[in-house]
This record gives structure tokens, sequence and C-alpha cells, in this order.
């Protein structure tokens, strides 16, 4: 009797399972990492760089905000304070456009590389 309880216990267990198998097989084409991990009872652990970055965002919002405010309160005249910020924007904006620059000559490098290896493997 201990042993026809048994069998039936793993019958249901299997059919519990199978179950648990069907939906996840019907929902593979939508499923993410994170979705079969969930299923098995785990997660991923998160990065410590996706951890700090709101920190660091943080930190460098207050940056801004305290360098503004400093501005603002510093003893000088609207002439000056204007001459000021408008030679930090130059700055900011020329520093900006040297990057988008470098970026633009590495993805450009980048789809070249890409280019050359793709045409040399469809060749030979």
């Amino acid at each position: 009797m201990d042993r026809n309880i048994t069998k039936a216990l793993w019958t249901l267990g299997s059919l519990i399972g199978a179950r648990q198998v069907a939906k996840v097989v019907s929902n593979v084409g939508s499923m993410e990492l994170n979705d079969v991990l969930g299923v098995i009872g785990l997660e991923r652990r998160p990065s410590a760089f996706s951890r700090a970055l709101p920190a660091i965002g943080l930190v460098a919002v207050s940056a801004a905000v305290g360098a503004g405010a400093a501005l603002l309160l510093a003893p000088s005249s609207g002439d000056e304070l204007r001459a000021r910020l408008s030679d930090g924007l130059d700055g900011v904006k020329n520093r900006l456009d040297d990057a988008k620059t470098r970026v633009n000559d590495k993805i450009n490098d980048k789809i070249g590389q890409f280019e050359t290896h793709h045409s040399a493997n469809s060749t030979s």
C-alpha cells in the first residue's frame, strides 16, 4: 500500500511538473533569461556597475547643482556672471563636439573592420 501511495505521488508530481513545463514551452518565444531563472527559483545578481550607477549619477547632479548655486551666489556683476557662464557652456559644447567626433570615428572604423572581415569571409 505504501508503494502505491509513493507511485501515485510521483505521478501527481510529474503531472504538475509537466504542466509547468508546458506553460514554459508555450511562452518560449517571449521569454528572457530572467524568466527562465525565475521558473527555477533563481535570479540574476545585479552587477557592481548597475548598483553604483545611480549613486554616481546622484553625485554628478548634486555637483552640478552646487556649482550652479555657487556661481549664482558668488559676488560678481550680472555681466561677469553671464560671461563666465557663456564661456563655460562654450567649453562644454566644444568638448561634447570633440567626443562626438571621436565616437563617430570609432564607429566608422568598426563598421569598416566588420565589412572587411565579412567580405573576406564570404568570398572564401
